[in-house]
């Protein structure tokens, strides 16, 4: 059995703090039960809610309101088996005008074998606020499965970043599930990175932006060992001056299957969207797909893509080794360069756990 310093220690490389100290507010569920619920000060004085969803729904009446708004609990069995169940996950409510510039934590992860770990997380962003949010998800060991229900609503003129770091064991089932709202003049950056093997994965959040609204999504997926990963964004320009970006970066190598499926809507003129998808292929049994998708229901809207897939230079290869770099260290740089994407949208708070996790890629890979 694993001691819990171990645990923790495992956690710590992805970014999370099972001791909250670092954050301004943190939650943390180990399976199915709340290990700590931390919230400082700061928080407390702006009224900033972070609190158990069950609590939440039975204290506070106008919380049901935003229960499955940006999910249909029919959309698939995933979310609908979720549904069915007692709830278990966050409440984070962020008042109107209120702008916190430390980061906020949540933290789900299996602890064990065969556990299924059910999440729904609700988190309000009132007008003209903004947060930045860390949310770190893992399986310690063993085989497990975890149904991650997110809905998300960004009110006028707030802004919510969104990190999201992935380390699960191999065995391991994830089916996230997100819903965002973006309501006018309201900006969602979105950050995901998947650092470790797993089973099979399958996650596209859907974003939709009403008028003026922006989004950017940026997914940097690794594929090792036989990971079945598809994992990419869907964004809706459901109002008039909306603007929307997908940005993808996926590693296959093993015998690993990365999917990037991509899709940017408008229904509004004078909205843009763009899709920019790249995969590294670093071995001959590994698989890459890009899906990218543009659809236009009106005219006067500007959708754009591009779409690559190759493998390492043997150029940057050569001139790396050439200059004193063995190869293992030449082929992390090259990737490291490869996945530097994106960065420009995150607050410099969170940078730091980002390089990390690239760090980490860069490190694994290997040609």
């Amino acid at each position: 059995m694993m001691n819990e310093r171990n645990k923790n220690d495992k956690l710590s490389a992805l970014g999370a703090d099972i001791s909250g100290r670092t954050y301004v507010g943190s939650y943390i569920q180990k399976n199915e039960n709340i290990v700590r619920i931390m919230v400082k000060e700061l928080l407390r004085k702006n009224n900033v809610l972070l609190m158990d969803l069950a609590d939440a729904v039975d204290k506070l009446p106008w919380v049901k309101d935003y229960l499955w708004r940006a999910i249909n609990p029919e959309e698939d069995s995933y979310v609908s088996e979720v549904s069915e169940r007692k709830l278990h996950g966050t409440l984070l409510y962020v008042p109107p005008q209120t702008v916190i510039t430390l980061p906020i934590q949540l933290c789900f992860f299996i602890s064990e074998s065969g556990v299924k770990q059910d999440v729904h997380n609700v988190i309000v962003l009132d007008k003209y606020s903004e947060i930045t949010l860390n949310t770190t998800c893992a399986a310690i060991a063993g085989a497990a499965f975890h149904l991650g229900i997110t809905e998300i609503y960004v009110k006028s003129n707030a802004k919510l970043n969104y990190v999201m770091i992935h380390g699960w064991s191999p065995d391991t089932f994830v089916r996230p599930r997100t819903g965002s709202i973006v309501e006018r003049g309201g900006m969602l950056n979105m950050y995901y990175a998947n650092l470790k093997p797993v089973r099979d994965i399958q996650a596209c959040p859907k974003i939709i932006l009403k008028e003026n609204a922006v989004a950017n999504t940026i997914s940097v997926l690794l594929g090792l060992d036989e990971s079945i990963i598809r994992v990419g964004s869907k964004i809706v320009l459901d109002g008039k001056g909306a603007k929307g970006e997908v940005l993808s970066r996926a590693i296959a190598q093993d015998e690993s299957k990365v999917i990037m499926p991509a899709e940017v809507d408008a229904y509004y003129p004078n909205t843009k969207g763009h899709i920019d998808c790249k995969g590294l292929q670093l071995s001959k049994d590994s698989y890459i797909e890009s899906i990218p998708i543009l659809k236009s229901f009106t005219e006067g809207s500007e959708l754009t893509h591009e779409a690559t897939i190759g493998k390492l230079s043997e150029e940057g290869l050569n001139y790396l080794m050439s200059k004193g770099f063995s190869e293992e260290e030449a082929v992390s740089l090259l990737v490291r360069g490869f996945i530097d994407v994106g960065l420009k949208y995150l607050p410099v708070v969170v940078r730091p756990q980002v390089e990390i996790a690239l760090n980490i890629i860069a490190k694994t890979a290997k040609g």
